[in-house]
């Protein structure tokens, strides 16, 4: 309408100057919200707030380099508490409030399970977790129950549990007990190791379940010790965890543990005490050396003053950048949109874009352009198959010096040489 009053006119231009100012204001200060549900506290506390942190530096990175489709983007964060009931209620918040496309989270998989269970699916709403490890989210997606609304940026515990056989087996250990922690995490690992401890010639003298929040194991504890084990498998976290170590150390159990990615935390050592846990044989999702994970390192060491040896912050780094990577790609924030697009800028076949600002700058201007991406991640190259599943290589870790300390690397391809060679 201005234009056809004021046609070839100095107002013209000036009209449309001002014009286009207001509309890049407007577009500058648009936001983009996608939720967070992560344990801040709670059993998981001790490895959460790292863990968001590492969520929050890739909001950062993607603000800096322009935002998602021009928008600011930001991460409303819940604390779950470590607890599902709380889980639920967050995620139900971040869908009928903040009216959010996606839900970065939770942690523990029997938090992820209660809210894609009781909110993310039935809502349509993508949720990517990068610690849930639970075999089960596979069941589900095979079952057609996650509608596809369901990815995760760490390897099921299929991998996990079958490494941990592989490690125990290697260092000559042939009678292990199994304490766990009974919820969707525990349940699956414990069962994964079980099963490959057995095919590879081990015994497994005791699998015992426990609840949380117990003032005390010792029950359990002595129901574990009966038949001689050399070591103790503990599946938990910190907290409950740190209870059930202290017990068995202090019933006279072998100190010799073999410990998952729920413990690989130097508050569970120190609470422990570094001096019990001198043998200690852990497994945790790894990250493949790439360009993606260096720069990690080096920007999460400036804005925090140090880079601790713990598992997650980088595929949480994932999950946020994968988000944004698909808004840019769909030129939308609408949550099946970015479902459809999360596998177009981590497939093979585009142009390989790492993480960091630059990165993202890169990958914008080429998604603008029409052309393929792929997104390797500081957790390694992330492929999500048609369950939501990728594959990463495992950490092995171990307490040095009374501090957690990587100490190795098993493949992918050997986990899978193991799991063919075992094959019902």
């Amino acid at each position: 309408m201005l234009s056809k009053k004021l046609t070839k006119s100095i107002v013209t231009g000036m009209a449309a100057g001002a014009l286009s100012m207001a509309a890049f204001n407007a577009q500058a200060a648009c936001t983009t919200t996608i939720g967070g549900v992560m344990a801040l506290t709670g059993s998981l506390g001790a490895l959460g707030q790292q863990i968001g942190e590492g969520a929050q530096l890739a909001v950062s990175d993607i603000n800096a380099a322009g935002g998602v489709n021009g928008c600011t983007l930001k991460l409303a964060l819940y604390d779950d508490q470590t607890n599902p009931a709380v889980g639920v209620d967050a995620a139900k918040k971040l869908v009928d409030i903040n009216h959010v496309p996606v839900i970065i989270g939770a942690l523990s998989s029997g938090v992820s399970m209660a809210i894609l269970t009781s909110v993310t699916s039935s809502a349509h709403v993508v949720q990517i977790s990068p610690a849930s490890t639970s075999p089960t989210f596979t069941q589900l997606a095979k079952e057609g129950r996650t509608g596809g609304y369901w990815f995760r940026t760490v390897p099921s515990d299929a991998l996990q549990g079958t490494a941990m056989a592989m490690l125990a087996h290697k260092n000559g250990l042939k009678r292990v007990a199994v304490m766990y922690i009974n919820n969707p995490y525990g349940t699956g690992l414990a069962g994964k190791f079980a099963e490959y401890f057995k095919k590879m010639g081990g015994k497994v003298t005791a699998e015992v379940p426990y609840n949380d929040k117990q003032p005390s194991y010792r029950s359990e504890v002595n129901q574990a010790m009966g038949g001689k084990p050399q070591a103790l498998f503990l599946v938990g976290y910190p907290g409950d965890g740190t209870t059930v170590a202290r017990e068995w150390i202090s019933a006279g159990g072998p100190m010799t543990f073999l410990l998952p990615d729920g413990l690989e935390s130097q508050k569970f050592v120190d609470d422990v005490g570094a001096k019990y846990l001198k043998t200690v044989y852990g497994t945790a999702a790894g990250s493949e050396k790439t360009p993606s994970l260096a720069t990690f390192k080096e920007n999460f060491k400036k804005a925090h003053g140090s880079y601790p040896t713990q598992a997650y912050m980088t595929n949480a780094y994932d999950a946020v950048m994968i988000a944004a990577l698909a808004m840019e790609s769909a030129k939308s924030d609408k949550a099946p949109m970015i479902r459809d697009n999360i596998r177009k800028v981590t497939g093979s076949g585009g142009t390989t874009i790492y993480a960091g600002v630059d990165g993202f700058k890169k990958a914008s201007m080429l998604l603008k352009e029409g052309k393929k991406i792929h997104y390797v991640g500081t957790s390694g190259p992330l492929t999500f198959d048609q369950y939501g599943d990728v594959t990463a290589p495992m950490v092995v870790w171990s307490v040095k010096d009374g501090k957690v300390a990587e100490t190795g690397m098993i493949k992918v391809d050997a986990i899978n040489k193991v799991l063919k060679k075992y094959a019902k």
